[in-house]
């Protein structure tokens, strides 16, 4: 096993890389559930037209997706500095405002997603220790959607965080 010191890489950059890594990972199923969900989407059509039928779990499993979609990606997006922004403010405040801003909003931001992380995991825990199901045709555990709340909150907080620590550095 290789020391992360001898060659000149931090613990807390190792650990950033595996995050990333993650980030990646967690992209990539988020596209894939995009594509599912366009593909089933795109069958419901073709079933009412066709058939002049309905599939009654599309409209269900597309709101899932949606959801999925949306915490798993969003870390990565975040990394990738490709997440919506609105710099209106910021890009008309002189150079020496923007990165104490920066800092002070890298760790609101970072913040507010450990906290709704932290309550969205204990929602999850709730769901599963009292087997709760969601009132829908499918009628899935609802832990089983809401999982992806607290670990996509929780991996955007981190990419806040190191937001927040290359602030520091420039």
């Amino acid at each position: 096993m290789r020391q992360a010191h001898s060659h000149g890489e931090t613990f807390l950059s190792v650990v950033m890389q595996g995050v990333s890594r993650l980030n990646l990972l967690l992209a990539g199923i988020s596209a894939a559930v995009l594509v599912v969900a366009t593909l089933a989407v795109f069958c419901e059509i073709l079933s009412r037209l066709f058939f002049g039928r309905s599939l009654l779990w599309v409209v269900e499993v597309s709101g899932y997706a949606l959801l999925y979609m949306t915490f798993l990606g969003a870390p990565y997006l975040l990394e990738k500095n490709r997440h919506v922004a609105i710099d209106v403010v910021t890009e008309h405040l002189p150079p020496r405002l923007r990165m104490p801003l920066a800092f002070v909003m890298a760790l609101i931001g970072a913040g507010a997603s450990l906290y709704a992380a932290w309550y969205g995991l204990q929602v999850t825990l709730d769901q599963y220790q009292f087997g709760i199901r969601e009132t829908t045709v499918l009628a899935p555990r609802s832990y089983l959607l809401t999982w992806v709340f607290p670990l996509g909150l929780f991996l955007v907080a981190i990419q806040f965080l190191a937001q927040a620590e290359a602030c520091l550095k420039r």
